[in-house]
């Protein structure tokens, strides 16, 4: 759903703005100058209703933020950009746009970094969920 897209990734724009990053988002081709960046995936899960009329939805997923840094600078910087990432999303964060709402149901989680030839990522994901009526 476009709006959960543009609710997670403007509220990750925020942060990235503040510690100067840029971000890649999903279906976009960049290549990236040598410099730290951030990765945005949205993993939507399956769309359910709770009443029998089916016009009440809740749609639930995971967002995903990768910090992305050239290999061999060390993990210090993507550390403390992770921490600021999961200080910025925190749990019950609520996210609203006209009459939806989103809210960050878990609290986020650092996951083991991923080294490649080129690259040191640092995965971050987090639930989330909206309730809405149709």
């Amino acid at each position: 759903m476009s709006t959960i897209s543009e609710l997670l990734e403007s509220h990750l724009d925020i942060i990235a703005n503040q510690l100067g990053l840029p971000i890649i988002y999903e279906n976009i081709e960049a290549t990236p100058n040598d410099e730290i960046y951030l990765k945005s995936n949205i993993l939507p899960a399956i769309t359910t209703n709770f009443d029998l009329s089916g016009n009440s939805r809740i749609y639930k997923g995971v967002y995903q933020v990768s910090v992305v840094a050239p290999i061999n600078t060390g993990k210090s910087r993507s550390q403390q950009i992770s921490e600021a990432i999961i200080k910025h999303f925190k749990l019950n964060t609520e996210l609203t746009k006209d009459n939806f709402s989103l809210y960050i149901n878990s609290i986020p989680s650092v996951y083991p970094a991923i080294t490649d030839k080129t690259t040191y990522t640092i995965p971050i994901s987090m639930n989330y969920r909206a309730d809405t009526l149709i």
